[in-house]
């Protein structure tokens, strides 16, 4: 703790860092701010009422994403979630449409067209978004008292989804200036200080289950022991890296022979982050998201209830979108031919490995490697917590899938969980995200004060000794 505080007052004295650091702290109370002041005509009591008796898996999910914002009828209550939408599709079209190809590959010229297409297709999934929470309000009863204290107009309706479009368009401004003038990534640090938000009230929501019988000693003592491993797990997992060796050979130029040397091209473990957990979490709501709009009684909507938030189909998606996004964004990031040319260029070489096409094919198969680990890492990591606590909930599967096998083979116990709720702020996604963050920033904030000769987090031959780990 001491090393901590000593950290952040090296931090403060270097101006151009403490000014980084009060801005981001700054734009992210903004933002909290945002998430208590109210939508014009809602009945906040009443709506927080609505969430503290639903304890539904997408309400839960979209409610922790916007810091609570929803639960409060807040004018931030759509949270990132039009954002992130919008960049995963102009992402997954940089490489299928030409035009944004060649964009993503003019530079900063480039990269500023596709963040204002992203913007312009932030406000369009805001408005879509924006409709789907307005409707929501709307149905919403407690007894004989309406959520919504304003009659239902098409001019309350344009009043409602205009306030939560600019919310999201603003959210999505104060990230960008994060990321521009603040340290981190201003997303990111958007979305983790969402989920903090909520761990308070999450944590005394399962202390007054313990208090009141309705969960045991022995469930709590399993809770505790799956979040401390969760971090545990995820510190361990993020801190990994492969290191391939690089040797330089010996060149001769005009002020005479330069010696050679060794160093490393490090490639983390998880090399996608958190961007493609963030993207599945988006992606899994919108079954549920489609179902709002149904009636409730359908046909339609019995089978799309089998995608809710913690049930098996919805983290199968989750499994599969949370896959195929690490590997398409490591594909993203990382280009091995240029690797192998600038290797090749500069006299570099890897022991053992032709320099070119077999430097080239060494990189991808690392890296198709590492990907395949990170993309499981990820995925258990989000899955198994959440699974947990939510309750097993095998036997909600379809009938033709053992449905009805598993409702007679599992015990009741593990199908009712301590909640989705408590899953979606506590659960592995959770925790992954605020841990991945949290270490994001702190070596941001390591590597300036390495910069400028302060001592960090961690001292020399601590870092000496985590840049020497491998993993095979």
């Amino acid at each position: 703790m001491e090393k901590i505080v000593q950290t952040f007052k090296n931090a403060f004295e270097i101006p151009d860092l403490r000014r980084k650091i009060i801005f981001t702290f700054f734009i992210l109370a903004l933002y909290r701010l945002g998430c208590i002041v109210l939508v014009p005509g809602v009945d906040s009591q009443a709506i927080a009422e609505y969430f503290k008796l639903a304890d539904n898996g997408i309400l839960s999910m979209v409610n922790m994403f916007s810091g609570g914002a929803l639960g409060n009828a807040a004018v931030f209550a759509l949270g990132i979630m039009p954002y992130i939408t919008a960049s995963i599709i102009l992402q997954i079209l940089q490489k299928s449409v030409p035009y944004l190809e060649r964009l993503s590959k003019e530079g900063e010229q480039g990269r500023s067209k596709i963040n204002r297409y992203t913007r312009y297709l932030t406000v369009v999934f805001g408005i879509l978004h924006s409709y789907g929470i307005t409707t929501l309000l709307l149905s919403m009863d407690q007894g004989s008292t309406k959520v919504i204290t304003i009659d239902n107009t098409f001019f309350f309706r344009v009043i409602v989804m205009t306030t939560l479009t600019t919310g999201a368009i603003i959210i999505m401004w104060l990230g960008e200036k994060i990321t521009e003038k603040g340290i981190g990534n201003g997303i990111s640090l958007i979305i983790f200080a969402s989920i903090v938000a909520r761990i308070p009230q999450s944590v005394m929501g399962v202390y007054s289950k313990l208090t009141s019988g309705a969960i045991s000693g022995p469930v709590m003592l399993v809770i505790i022991a799956v979040v401390l491993g969760t971090v545990i797990f995820v510190v361990f997992f993020e801190l990994g890296v492969r290191k391939i060796t690089i040797n330089y050979a010996k060149r001769i130029s005009a002020g005479g022979q330069q010696a050679g040397g060794t160093s490393f091209l490090p490639f983390k473990v998880n090399s996608a982050g958190v961007i493609p957990v963030i993207f599945s979490a988006s992606i899994v709501q919108f079954p549920s998201m489609i179902e709002s709009f149904m009636d409730p009684n359908g046909k339609a909507v019995q089978i799309l209830s089998h995608f809710h938030y913690g049930r098996p189909l919805n983290m199968l998606i989750f499994f599969i979108a949370t896959m195929f996004f690490t590997f398409f964004y490591v594909e993203m990031l990382f280009n091995p031919k240029d690797t192998a040319e600038n290797l090749k260029k500069h006299g570099g070489f890897i022991p053992g490995i032709r320099p070119g096409k077999e430097t080239q094919k060494y990189i991808e198969g690392v890296l198709k490697r590492l990907t395949f680990w990170g993309g499981l890492y990820l995925c258990m990591v989000s899955l198994v917590p959440n699974w947990i606590m939510s309750g097993l909930q095998l036997n909600t599967l379809p009938r033709w899938l053992g449905g009805d096998i598993f409702e007679r083979i599992i015990p009741e116990m593990l199908n009712t969980g301590t909640g989705v709720m408590l899953a979606a702020t506590l659960g592995g996604t959770s925790l992954l995200i605020v841990v991945s963050v949290a270490l994001d920033f702190m070596n941001q904030i390591e590597n300036q004060l390495v910069m400028h000769k302060y001592e960090g987090f961690t001292n020399k031959s601590s870092r000496d000794r985590a840049k020497t780990r491998r993993y095979a």
